[in-house]
């Protein structure tokens, strides 16, 4: 190679040598490969989500072929039995977590009353929103635990019912929670909105369930006895909601104590410095006139956007880009067959009834959840050992109402539950 000091040159050969020189430390090989795993990456992401795509409705799908629930002539016949079945999959498989967050709002909105506020603040008991409803809606309606849950829900009740401090508006009003939170939840905030057969299923479950405990309909639903199938009810009792919320649900000073402590439930395993954010973000979910009763400050539009936001980014992933649950999702045990004990396997904050496995008690899901002040499963007055449904209730009602009970799971199973409520 030449250089011309006042004008540099890089002579011919040598810029051909040079070149000679790079080409030759280039693997060829490794740019032909290159080309074919573009179009394989291709395949393979699609052939991902057209997988998603033909599997997201395959069991909701072959669920209501199996049941033979079609179209909406063959709902008016749906029983109680395949309503709990249909329910349960709901729970379990498509939609486990805003099926929980929507019955946790459903008790949020009962405390959105003064008659409600004041007995809770009286009695000083929140209800459980995590485990409470379940009890009853993961079993047969004709099981032996269902009618244990339901005839120990009516036990409770029945002091607060003889005296008049919970009136038929409130338990009817509880009631609807049940149908329409579920349903508006999965509507605005889950991948899918429910299909008219889970619809129907849930306004047939739940209807059985408020005549398991005497709930009046009539002079309150414009419809009452005249429901052809679980969507009818649903929509009557949807109605009658929204006007009973407009005459009824007001602020009041005795809903922010019930509503605070909930909220401080709800978002306990959120760190210290979010909460406040967290909080706002709660109002939103709740809507203006659960906000205004509760006398919450409107929250700010960065909350409300967070809130929309995260939940819109959410629907689209689980929608497009997750295959289904392989296996449902398990609240409770079996019974044990030593002593009938049924242990819990999920909970919001306190674990009570949650087995105490070395797992549970020292394994990742333990620390972080110490780390964020949460209660690991396994200390003694957490009750790791598990439930008897003659247990379940405030403290002082543990063991008690045995006779009666067993009077209630009698009477319960002489109405036959598992038939059609409509027919």
């Amino acid at each position: 190679m030449t250089m011309n000091a006042s004008n540099p040159v890089v002579s011919g050969p040598a810029v051909s040598s040079t070149q000679e020189t790079v080409g030759d430390m280039i693997p060829t090989s490794h740019i032909s490969m290159s080309w074919p795993s573009v179009p394989l990456l291709l395949a393979i992401v699609l052939g991902y989500l057209l997988l998603c795509q033909s599997l997201r409705f395959y069991h909701i799908n072959a669920l209501q072929k199996r049941l033979g629930y079609t179209d909406r002539a063959s709902l008016a016949g749906m029983s109680n039995d395949d309503a709990q079945i249909i329910l349960k999959h709901i729970m379990e498989r498509d939609f486990p977590m805003f099926y929980e967050l929507a019955l946790q709002f459903a008790i949020f909105k009962t405390y959105a009353f003064e008659t409600m506020s004041k007995l809770i603040n009286s009695t000083k008991e929140l209800a459980d929103p995590k485990n409470s409803f379940k009890r009853f809606s993961i079993n047969p309606p004709t099981s032996a635990r269902a009618l244990k849950a339901i005839a120990r829900m009516n036990y409770l009740h029945a002091p607060y019912k003889a005296a008049s401090k919970i009136s038929n508006e409130d338990f009817l009003y509880t009631l609807s929670t049940c149908v329409t939170e579920p349903i508006r939840f999965m509507r605005l905030y889950e991948w899918r909105a429910l299909t008219d057969a889970e619809v129907c299923a849930i306004g047939t479950f739940w209807k059985a369930i408020g005549d398991a405990m005497d709930i009046r309909y009539d002079g309150y639903l414009d419809r009452a006895g005249a429901w052809r199938d679980g969507i009818d009810f649903a929509e009557d009792i949807t109605a009658w909601a929204k006007t009973y919320e407009l005459q009824a649900m007001k602020p009041s000073r005795s809903n922010i104590k019930p509503s605070r402590e909930l909220a401080r439930l709800m978002i306990w395993h959120v760190p210290g410095f979010m909460k406040p954010f967290a909080v706002h973000v709660l109002t939103v979910l709740m809507g203006d006139r659960v906000r205004d009763a509760f006398m919450y400050p409107e929250p700010p539009i960065s909350a409300a956007l967070f809130a929309y936001l995260a939940l819109a980014v959410r629907r689209l992933a689980v929608r497009h880009l997750c295959l289904p649950r392989l296996f449902p999702k398990r609240y409770f045990s079996k019974e044990d067959p030593a002593t009938g004990r049924v242990n819990h396997y999920t909970y919001l904050v306190h674990p009570y009834y949650i087995p105490a496995t070395l797992w549970a008690r020292f394994g990742p899901m333990s620390w972080l959840t110490r780390a964020v002040g949460g209660f690991p499963p396994g200390d003694v007055d957490m009750l790791p050992q598990g439930y008897l449904f003659e247990e379940v209730g405030p403290a002082r009602e543990v063991g008690q109402g045995v006779e009666e009970m067993a009077d209630g799971v009698e009477a319960l199973r002489a109405r036959k539950r598992g038939r059609c409520p409509f027919s």
